[in-house]
């Protein structure tokens, strides 16, 4: 015997409202397992880096600085473009354990960059505390290495570290300009903007001039944003450096 036209509306309203509810089950089921294997591969690469963890110790800076004085000893933009190579390579997920985005663009032909590396924050992690080191000033190059070496040694001893908010690590080439005629600074500051980040406090090491602090200002917009620039006085030894970057680890 058929089934009544009751019967069969009744079947109908069943699959329209089953359907959709069986979607939003698997759709609920499927985000569940996306999340848990994306946390499962976050606590990986966390381990993975805090493995990799070193303290910050005079050989460390000095290995740092020695390196870094090699890399900075051609001239022009060949100098930009092999620090960014350096840091690149050296905070990889190898060797520190950090996953770097490099910023590619071109001055005079030759590809130079802005290289940044992160600790992403658990709950806040649009929040950011950015150190950054410009360099590229070639009458200041033994404060620049220390600078950078500094840099690296604390993002060495970071490695795997997590906070509420994201801490940022970043160098940046004074005195260059990409094809629209935006400089590094305003790329990366830029770039913040567009990700909807709010830049909180902003740590520039190396002791640089007013100059390059108004740029920095400028570039994040922080008359507009509240971010608090911060400069740290240039190092004279690693000395200098290791107490620095230990005491400004210490309140980060």
């Amino acid at each position: 015997m058929s089934d009544s036209p009751a019967s069969s509306g009744r079947y109908i309203r069943m699959a329209l409202v089953g359907f959709p509810l069986g979607l939003i089950i698997t759709s609920i089921l499927s985000f569940g397992i996306w999340w848990q294997k994306k946390v499962a591969v976050e606590e990986r690469s966390l381990a993975h880096a805090s493995a990799l963890r070193r303290e910050m110790t005079l050989p460390v800076l000095d290995r740092y600085t020695s390196i870094l004085r090699e890399v900075m000893q051609p001239q022009g933009w060949e100098r930009v473009a092999a620090v960014a190579s350096f840091v690149d390579s050296s905070m990889s997920p190898e060797n520190m354990g950090y996953e770097p985005r490099r910023d590619r663009f071109y001055q005079d032909g030759l590809e130079v960059s802005n290289v940044e590396v992160e600790l992403t924050g658990k709950h806040r992690p649009r929040e950011i505390r950015l150190v950054l080191v410009p360099y590229g000033d070639l009458a200041r190059t033994e404060a620049e290495v220390q600078a950078l070496a500094g840099l690296m040694a604390l993002g060495h001893s970071l490695a795997g570290a997590r906070d509420e908010t994201t801490l940022r690590l970043a160098v940046v080439p004074l005195g260059v300009k990409d094809a629209s005629g935006r400089t590094a600074l305003e790329r990366l500051g830029g770039a913040a903007q567009e990700r909807q980040e709010r830049l909180m406090k902003i740590i520039v090491l190396g002791g640089v001039g007013e100059e390059v602090l108004g740029q920095v200002r400028q570039a994040f917009r922080t008359a507009q944003t509240g971010a608090v620039v911060e400069a740290l006085p240039a190092s004279r030894s690693i000395a200098e450096t290791l107490e620095a970057m230990r005491a400004l680890k210490a309140r980060l």
